[in-house]
């Protein structure tokens, strides 16, 4: 009497999962580009001195240490970890409005979506439990790394595929 009654409550759990997920997508693909754009945090919090300084130039190395200290320490880290799903909204935006699009570059692109957020959950979980904040540099290092050939490659993606639209985003991440 009481397996019939479980299946029944996680068939309809899993209905009503579905529909919600598909209610999501719904909503999220109605998004213009600029409801997606306004959904980017301020980069007040360090990247730019950090990408321009140290991720790009070959010649200049800077310690874990130091980029926490330069991204502000959570700060940077919760602005990466919310602003790299939106990031990929604006990838998959840009991949539908424009033509001959690389497949590859927008998995890519996702996955370091995933890599960056990943490390930040590392990143913030060392730093609340160790007395030891060196596992957590470490991981914002990684993090920051990431977003910045994140920017980087998907700056390159939009000039490429949807040009119309990359003077907004310019304006967006800059």
């Amino acid at each position: 009497m009481l397996l019939p009654l479980l299946q029944v409550l996680i068939t309809a759990l899993l209905v009503a999962y579905a529909g919600f997920w598909r209610r999501q997508q719904m909503k999220r693909r109605a998004k213009s580009w600029n409801d997606i754009i306004s959904q980017l945090r301020d980069n007040d919090w360090g990247i730019e001195e950090i990408t321009e300084r140290y991720l790009y130039k070959s010649e200049i190395r800077a310690t874990p240490k130091d980029v926490w200290q330069r991204i502000d320490g959570c700060k940077g880290l919760w602005a990466m970890y919310k602003n790299a799903p939106v990031l990929v909204q604006l990838a998959d935006y840009a991949a539908e409005h424009g033509e001959g699009v690389d497949e590859e570059l927008l998995e890519g692109l996702r996955s370091d979506a995933f890599q960056i957020r990943l490390c930040v959950m590392l990143a913030l979980a060392q730093h609340m439990l160790s007395a030891s904040s060196t596992g957590a540099s470490v991981n914002a290092h990684r993090a920051t790394a990431t977003y910045s050939a994140m920017l980087f490659r998907l700056t390159a993606f939009i000039q490429e595929y949807s040009t119309s639209l990359f003077p907004s985003y310019l304006d967006a991440v800059a």
